[in-house]
């Protein structure tokens, strides 16, 4: 590859990273690219954590299975190339020690920006390109009807967003030669969950970041295999997410 070329290819890259998901959200990219950009470098994690909440898998194990795994397919894996796995396992099922006794469930996931080292390995313009993150929690489920269940609990979740070129990039009139950022929290998390036939649900909930003071709401439709929803960031770049992620439970 020579040398424009690399350099050609890393300035799109940069803008991919960072702007891509605008456009295919719909945003009017001449008007707000520059606005979009500047806010991204003012603060890189809370842009990049916005789209691991797409991916997180924060409701309850459904009743009557004992773990679940899923995948986030949109804004996750395309466009923005998180390499994603998120678990979840049931400790104990609501009322089997003793009546009224919630659900309690342990999740997890991770994720790696796949983008990010192919970039790394294919130009001679980067230095460093590292983006991943990772959540956990513990989630307490209870019945407050034969339909309805409430949920609750804790997540803490890690961002790391790197970026280092060994020349500036222009980006829509910012330069762009690097950036370091790192995200660390403890979020409560709450919401509802009810059944709309057989293998079907939906949820709505909310999650608070107790240190960055980060609010955001959820309100997702799922099935056996596939979840579709919209994730809504009052203070975010990018106010509402569409997402879709894979999951499936046993």
């Amino acid at each position: 590859m020579s040398l424009r070329r690399k350099r050609r290819f890393t300035a799109v890259l940069a803008l991919f990273l960072c702007a891509a998901p605008a456009a295919l959200a719909g945003i009017d990219w001449e008007a707000k690219g520059s606005e979009i950009v500047s806010e991204i470098i003012a603060n890189p994690s809370a842009f990049f954590y916005d789209f691991q909440q797409d991916l997180e898998a924060t409701t309850p194990v459904l009743p009557g299975k004992t773990m679940g795994f899923q995948v986030g397919l949109f804004p996750s894996a395309v466009p923005m190339g998180y390499g994603n796995l998120s678990g979840k396992l049931r400790l104990h099922p609501e009322g089997r020690l003793y009546p009224g006794l919630p659900q309690l469930d342990v999740y997890g996931g991770y994720w790696q920006m796949m983008w990010a080292q192919m970039a790394v390995n294919q130009s001679d313009d980067i230095n460093d390109a590292r983006f991943y993150g990772h959540y956990m929690g513990l989630m307490l489920a209870s019945s407050v009807s034969p339909r309805v269940r409430v949920f609750g609990g804790w997540k803490y979740a890690s961002l790391t967003a790197n970026l280092d070129m060994k020349k500036a990039v222009d980006i829509m009139g910012t330069e762009v030669s690097s950036f370091h950022s790192n995200l660390n929290d403890n979020f409560l998390v709450a919401g509802i969950e009810c059944p709309t036939g057989l293998d079907n649900w939906w949820t709505m909930q909310f999650n608070y970041g107790l240190t960055q003071e980060i609010l955001a709401a959820k309100v997702s439709w799922y099935g056996k295999y596939f979840e579709l929803g919209f994730n809504i960031y009052p203070e975010g770049v990018l106010v509402i997410h569409p997402v879709w992620n894979f999951h499936v439970n046993f």
